[in-house]
């Protein structure tokens, strides 16, 4: 090979092939750099812990249904709670000062609390027992009344009983007795009245008053 030859200089169309475009450049760069991007975004991802998985809520219990069907909800109203000392078995008591009363069944759960109206004539704290009971009739202050529970003494076996006004809506707290009249009636609505009709008319059921 001469030196002519060795010095010649390049074809420019060699020149050409050989060139890189600097714009081609940039964007396989940028091309490079945002693929880069994706896997690490994909590694990252992948790694991640998963968000817990929110726990189920717990359900409130169903409530439970008294013997007239009713549903009874148990109350976080601890004023409401079963009063001590207010015997054993299965049970009415009723709390003078709290004008209420409880279902108490044979296991001693309350099957049903309920707000009562108080007669005018008030009895002792003591048991008594469940002597008669009677659909539908007169109570001693002339109101017209059904679902009677009648409750006493052994002298007195009538005296007092749990009823319910024949004319009120089945879930209408009735009114006080009329001044000057004179009953032992405890009143309750028409449903909770009900409730207790079917629960306590067993000759001999204890009921129980407490102060």
């Amino acid at each position: 090979m001469t030196s002519q030859q060795q010095n010649a200089p390049r074809s420019s169309a060699r020149v050409k092939r050989s060139r890189v475009n600097p714009m081609a450049s940039a964007a396989l760069i940028t091309a490079a750099a945002l693929v880069g991007v994706g896997v690490l975004a994909v590694q990252a991802n992948g790694s991640a812990p998963k968000a817990p998985v929110p726990a189920a809520v717990k359900q409130q219990p169903a409530a439970s249904t008294n013997q007239a069907g009713q549903p009874v909800a148990p109350s976080a109203d601890p004023s409401l709670g079963l009063p001590a000392d207010s015997g054993k078995g299965k049970r009415v008591v009723y709390s003078l000062s709290k004008a209420r009363i409880w279902l108490v069944g044979d296991d001693s759960k309350v099957q049903m609390t309920a707000q009562a109206v108080p007669g005018t004539i008030t009895p002792d704290a003591d048991t008594y027992k469940v002597s008669k009971w009677v659909t539908s009739g007169k109570a001693s202050d002339g109101a017209a009344v059904q679902y009677e529970v009648l409750w006493g003494t052994r002298l007195s076996p009538t005296k007092f009983g749990f009823d319910a006004i024949a004319s009120l809506p089945p879930d209408q707290m009735p009114s006080k007795p009329a001044a000057g009249t004179k009953t032992g009636g405890v009143r309750l609505t028409q449903n909770d009245a009900q409730a207790v009709w079917q629960f306590a008319t067993v000759k001999d059921m204890p009921v129980v008053v407490v102060s």
